[in-house]
Formats: structure tokens, C-alpha cells, sequence
């Protein structure tokens, strides 16, 4: 990924969080979304790491 590339993809996570966070009406609900998006992140960084490391067959019923 370039550097171009990545900005933009930066930049279209800023706008989407910054939408989001026009939702919430007081601190407790930016906190509360802020928990959801990195919620969110973590589990798609984990699925994402888990497709990185997966064995060329694939994982097997135990996990391996």
C-alpha cells in the first residue's frame, strides 16, 4: 500500500468516526461509541491476523 493509499484510507476512517460521533449528545455516549468502534477494530484486526497466519490448507477442525 502506498502512502497515498493509506492517507486516503486514514482519511475515510476519520470522516466515518467523526460521523459517528455526531450522534452522541453527551460524553458518556462518545465514550460508549468510542468502546463500540474499538471493539469493532480489534475484531477485525484479529480476523485479519488470523487470515495472515492461516496454513495453506486452511485450519483444521482443532484450530490449527
Amino acid at each position: 500500500m502506498s502512502g497515498t493509499e493509506y492517507e486516503e484510507l486514514m482519511d475515510t476512517i476519520r470522516r466515518a468516526a467523526a460521523r459517528i460521533f455526531e450522534y452522541a449528545e453527551t460524553e458518556e455516549e462518545v465514550c460508549r461509541l468510542e468502546q463500540a468502534i474499538n471493539h469493532e477494530i480489534m475484531y477485525v484486526a484479529a480476523i485479519a491476523q488470523s487470515e495472515r497466519v492461516k496454513p495453506p490448507s486452511g485450519w483444521d477442525p482443532l484450530g490449527r
